[in-house]
């Protein structure tokens, strides 16, 4: 079979080289690309706010829900060390149409999924599918375009890991709440089947050296092994407590089987992951940023979600209208960062759009129940600096490498970035939680020092009250009732704040390192 797979493709027909060699096919194919990024990273955040509605509809309990998450991510970490292996064996076209398929299919699946178990399962075939498209589709750029455009074809496909990661909840609510949550999947189909027939014929199949070599299954389980058990821990560490001996125990066994997995890789003779890729200090160096950088984007979108909608209490539709002008901005300026990446120091496109997300965060977290949705509007627009994070990180990261390594290279940096993401999310959730009940708890000392007392706050309200006629105990009850609302707005507000500073130092300190990124002249695949 691997024999099959691994001989010579056919050679083009003369209208099909014409077109190869053309100057329109490598933005044919960066389209392409960014069709199927769209689709990974729309998928990473659209399913988080039809829970309730996938709970009800398929009688699933909580413990069920979570796997529907948690799944997806094992899927893609389970593929995405293999990319440089698969390329070699089926090249890169194949794999990234197969891949594209993979995920639309099942895709369609989640959408007719009859029960909590087979929604699961479907899922994880989503996630499998969705694995190898986004590093595929960096290291299919780097090998249709010279070295002096990639930044501005970055910049185009970044428009689908822009889109996706922010139209996400906004999608997912809008459809949940207007249609059904089984649209949230059926959307894909479409998208995917035009994005696979975009591949089959417009991408040449020529697009990797294709020597293959065999598959390292012991680096594959230990890698797999330690990945799965290091995001089961993060995912259900806030459910199941951080303290608990169940989350230790994955946490014991994600770095007992890292230790194993870099001993295999070490001595093996063909490892699965080159290892030898982080003594390339460019390449390293952006690793590390491209993982704060999944930190904060991951840990701000759940923050800014909760915030508009579960303590300002918008409608999933009202959140997407006031996000709206800076998803537009997003796509404007992800193909001029992309551009300017080409002709500027990467690095302090770097530093500027993280910086710009610093300052977003910290802009929310001055905010509180009285913010106004235009001053919403405009953090968001400052937000949409990110955008000129993507494509320089990219160039960066895997432009010194040689051509061969890419497709590894690539692989690695979206599997480090995914646990990264993971762990802003899980960060995000513990720290928000903690510091809510932390001032819930001092409530009434910042009652004391905001209003001289909580006695006087209760007899104001009492004689609001009371000329409503309100008497007795239902007097009391309600006096009680709207105190306690009361503590709990101010203390989860103050929480919101305190969380938002340490994405804001997350991202001003991904700034600081995007300046430390050595310069990288060296060898160009």
């Amino acid at each position: 079979m691997a024999e099959a797979l691994a001989k010579s493709p056919p050679p083009p027909s003369p209208g099909q080289l014409a077109f190869v060699e053309s100057p329109a096919y490598k933005w044919w194919v960066t389209w392409t690309m960014m069709l199927g990024a769209f689709l990974f990273a729309l998928d990473t955040t659209i399913v988080n706010l039809a829970i309730p509605k996938i709970m009800t509809s398929l009688s699933a309990d909580l413990n069920q829900i979570q796997w529907v998450l948690i799944v997806y991510m094992i899927g893609m970490a389970v593929v995405m060390p293999t990319v440089g292996w698969l390329s070699d064996l089926v090249g890169y076209k194949w794999l990234y149409t197969g891949s594209l398929a993979l995920f639309t299919c099942s895709s369609a699946l989640c959408g007719m999924a009859w029960s909590p178990h087979s929604l699961i399962v479907f899922r994880l075939l989503q996630g499998f599918g969705a694995g190898a498209i986004a590093p595929t589709s960096m290291a299919v750029i780097f090998r249709v375009f010279p070295p002096e455009q990639r930044g501005l074809a970055l910049g185009i496909n970044s428009l689908g890991w822009t889109f996706g990661p922010i139209l996400g909840p906004m999608l997912g609510g809008y459809l949940t709440e207007m249609i059904s949550w089984r649209m949230i999947f059926s959307i894909n189909v479409p998208l995917g089947i035009i994005g696979v027939g975009m591949a089959v014929t417009i991408m040449a199949a020529d697009l990797s050296d294709r020597r293959p070599r065999r598959l390292d299954l012991l680096g594959l389980g230990t890698m797999a092994t330690w990945v799965v058990t290091l995001l089961l821990a993060l995912s259900r560490g806030n459910i199941e407590g951080w303290n608990s001996q169940y989350i230790l125990s994955l946490f014991g066994a994600a770095g007992s089987f890292l230790v194993l997995f870099l001993v295999v890789e070490i001595y093996v003779r063909e490892p699965l992951i080159d290892l030898h890729l982080y003594r390339n200090p460019t390449y390293a160096t952006a690793t590390l940023v491209g993982g704060l950088l999944s930190f904060g984007l991951y840990s701000s979108g759940l923050l800014v979600t909760l915030f508009l909608q579960d303590f300002l209490e918008y409608t999933a539709l009202q959140a997407a209208t006031l996000m709206l002008p800076g998803v537009l901005l997003s796509g404007a300026l992800s193909p001029l960062a992309g551009k300017l990446s080409d002709q500027l120091n990467p690095r302090l496109l770097l530093c500027f759009g993280f910086l710009t997300s610093a300052a977003s965060t910290y802009w929310f977290a001055l905010m509180d129940l009285r913010t106004e949705g235009a001053t919403i509007v405009w953090a968001q627009v400052v937000r949409a600096g990110i955008n000129f994070v993507f494509p320089p990180l990219h160039l960066l990261a895997l432009r010194t490498l040689a051509r061969e390594e890419v497709g590894a290279a690539s692989g690695l940096l979206n599997i480090t970035r995914q646990i990264a993401g993971m762990g802003g999310i899980a960060l995000a959730t513990v720290l928000l939680e903690r510091w809510h009940y932390v001032h819930h708890l001092t409530g009434s000392e910042h009652l004391a020092l905001s209003w001289g007392g909580v006695e006087p706050t209760q007899r104001a309200l009492e004689g609001v009250l009371q000329s409503g006629g309100d008497a007795g105990g239902l007097l009391q009850i309600k006096v009680q009732a709207a105190l306690s609302r009361y503590l709990t707005q101010e203390s989860l507000a103050i929480a919101f704040q305190d969380t938002f500073i340490v994405v804001t130092l997350i991202f001003a300190a991904a700034a600081i390192a995007s300046l430390c990124i050595p310069g990288g002249m060296g060898k160009k695949p």
